[in-house]
């Protein structure tokens, strides 16, 4: 079985392999680049978007099995902008399945520089002093010093791909539209 993420970026690439060992998953992973077809910073329903292009694409472009599109974005609630994840999965025979990783709130500074047009990853490039964030420990990372980019992907993956995996008759599902 050959399943493709739609990115090369290393923590989403990570991410996968990690909920494919617990998932106890044997497959060839194939990291390939799609356009994900929305802005670089997705916001509300972009993000979802987005994830669904990466995981189709990633099926097309990669000839696998399954394809995982991971996408972060923002959107504001109550006062808050918070970030989260969207992992789309998606098969050759065109079933699909998502899920979203927990959101968090994103702090003053951060959300003044988002405002402003710059990316997550930029913005808390600039807040930290740091570079190239989105490729490492990502906002959640630096924020909370416990939850890294990766381990905040790990769980939505294993929720969006359990239903390709899953054994059980019962557990069929209403075509996504």
């Amino acid at each position: 079985m050959r399943i493709a993420v739609g990115s090369s970026n290393k923590v989403k690439v990570e991410a996968v392999a990690a909920a494919l060992y617990l998932m106890k998953i044997n497959a060839e992973l194939v990291p390939v680049e799609v356009a994900s077809g929305v802005p670089d910073q997705p916001v509300c329903a972009q993000t979802f978007e987005g994830a669904r292009n990466r995981a189709r694409g990633s099926v097309k472009a990669s000839g696998s099995d399954v394809g995982i599109g991971i996408e972060g974005g923002i959107c504001k609630y109550a006062r808050r902008t918070l970030a989260y994840a969207v992992v789309y999965a998606s098969s050759v025979s065109g079933e699909e399945n998502f899920a979203f990783s927990a959101a968090f709130s994103l702090p003053k500074g951060i959300v003044e520089l988002l405002d402003a047009g710059m990316e997550l990853g930029d913005a808390v490039d600039r807040f930290f002093g740091t570079r190239d964030s989105k490729h490492a420990e990502g906002a959640v990372g630096y924020l909370t010093k416990v939850i890294s980019r990766r381990d905040l992907y790990v769980q939505p993956v294993i929720m969006a791909l359990y239903p390709f995996f899953a054994s059980d008759p019962k557990l069929t599902f209403e075509p996504m539209d």
